[in-house]
């Protein structure tokens, strides 16, 4: 035998050694994992000793890619709290309240504990939070009572505001609402308008129904000041309704404004929203705020979002009240459009390009001087427009 085909059977033996030693020999790994790199790994036909993962995690995550590219249509149709048919035949619950990793789901009529599955954090959809109230979630149970969130079914709406910490990024308030309770008060603390005006651009970015209510009904001592506050809202085609925990005013009206809807309560904490609520439906579990005299503002109590079922139907989602509201998706271009009173004087403007804030010869300026145009929907205007800008 040549002396270079001896050299090559060593260098084979020595390799089909592997560390064993000389007495205890074992087959060498085939070197032909580089055939399989464009294979998909779920048609290899193999058992590993040592797992990357758990035995059945390739099936779970095939379930949640399946639910994650679901057709929205599978919701469009489904009433809210109402289990909708899921797109890989799991079980559906309600999403009702959501803390950290941890949610409460309500399933069948009945609220249980759930955990959110870990890989729902590594989907980035653009929002810090994968799972929100209002949410209908694709569920297990473990055979022990234990549930699980597995995946998130399409959203109808989302209602959203920036994360002031990891912008762009948007933190989810409610899904799936069907309608805006925008709960305002006329004093303490007073009106403030400008979170009303945003409050309605984010109902409407978000395609929701908006419903204004001025609270406090019973401490309006000028009517007329009332209206002329309010009356831009109903000129815009938006209902507003002035309702009065204390004396009942209203109250009537707006159960019969949240049956059978999912509603998002939003407002400036203090705004009296909670006992609103206990008005509306007596013994309704939300926690209460009192107001700072110091500041004029309320203290807030809410916490986290939470969704509650309504004795007439429908749900409510109580929110943590919040004292500034951003408007992301809105562009400069765009803004005019939900000041229809603004937009339809910018063709009088002196200058083709006006932004209404500052420049001579503005239609708008002079009709607020008229008293054609509310002061303080401008001053809204501005304030957003100067926030678009930066």
């Amino acid at each position: 035998m040549p002396k270079f085909q001896k050299k090559r059977q060593i260098r084979k033996a020595k390799k089909t050694l592997r560390r064993s030693g000389s007495v205890k020999r074992i087959r060498a790994r085939q070197n032909d994992w580089t055939t399989a790199v464009g294979s998909d790994w779920d048609d290899l036909d193999y058992e590993s000793l040592e797992r990357i993962m758990p035995r059945d995690e390739r099936d779970r995550r095939r379930r949640i890619e399946e639910a994650i590219i679901a057709s929205p249509q599978a919701m469009d149709s489904a009433p809210a709290g109402d289990a909708a048919p899921s797109a890989v035949g799991g079980e559906t619950a309600l999403v009702t309240a959501v803390a950290g990793m941890s949610a409460r789901i309500e399933k069948d009529g009945v609220e249980r504990q759930a955990t959110i599955r870990g890989l729902l954090t590594e989907i980035d959809a653009g929002y810090i939070n994968p799972v929100a109230v209002g949410d209908q979630a694709v569920v297990s149970e473990d055979g022990a009572g234990a549930w699980a969130i597995e995946s998130i079914l399409p959203r109808r709406t989302v209602l959203t505001r920036p994360d002031p910490f990891l912008a762009p990024r948007q933190q989810v308030i409610a899904a799936n609402a069907d309608q805006l309770l925008i709960v305002s008060s006329w004093h303490s603390p007073d009106l403030w308008l400008e979170l009303v005006d945003r409050y309605l651009i984010a109902a409407q970015l978000s395609q929701i129904e908006p419903l204004v209510c001025v609270n406090k009904a019973d401490l309006i001592d000028d009517p007329a000041g009332y209206e002329a506050a309010t009356r831009v809202y109903r000129q815009m085609g938006h209902k507003v309704l002035p309702t009065s925990a204390i004396t009942g005013q209203g109250v009537s009206d707006l159960r019969d404004a949240l049956a059978d809807r999912l509603t998002v309560l939003v407002g400036l904490s203090g705004t009296g929203k909670s006992s609103l609520m206990s008005a509306v439906q007596p013994g309704l579990d939300i926690r209460v705020g009192e107001i700072s005299e110091a500041h004029r503002q309320g203290r807030h109590t809410t916490t986290q979002s939470s969704l509650y079922r309504l004795d007439g139907g429908g749900y409510v989602a109580d929110t943590p009240g919040i004292r500034e509201f951003g408007l992301s998706g809105l562009t400069l271009g765009e803004l005019p459009l939900y000041f229809p009173e603004i937009d339809e004087l910018a063709a009088d403007c002196r200058f083709s390009n006006c932004s209404h804030v500052q420049e001579p010869g503005c239609a708008v300026g002079a009709a607020v001087e008229r008293g054609d145009v509310s002061a303080p929907r401008l001053a809204s205007y501005r304030a957003i427009f100067d926030e678009l800008e930066v």
